[in-house]
């Protein structure tokens, strides 16, 4: 257990977190961390998990790909197959 002290960051309030903390989680400037009060107990403090970060750059890389792709057919609602609206009811 180590002792720290809360100071001002602005118009917040902070925590320095030792370092021997931080290499052990794997934890550096700029890293995403989800904080969360444990009424009784205290704040619980952990990384934002690695599927979180990644599904959202692989959301953001897949919609800039597609920027400007969209066919004028199918965005207008006009179908290709011949074959759809032919069902027999």
């Amino acid at each position: 257990m180590t002792t720290t002290t809360i100071g001002r960051w602005g118009n917040s309030m902070g925590v320095r977190i030792p370092r021997e903390f931080l290499e052990t989680m794997h934890l550096g400037l700029g890293t995403k961390v989800e904080i969360q009060l444990i009424p009784e107990q205290g704040i619980l403090l952990k990384p934002m998990t690695e599927s979180k970060r990644k599904s959202n750059r692989e959301l953001r890389k897949l919609l800039l790909s597609m920027r400007g792709k969209n066919k004028s057919e199918l965005s207008q609602g006009i179908l290709i197959d011949d074959s759809v609206g032919d069902e027999m009811f």
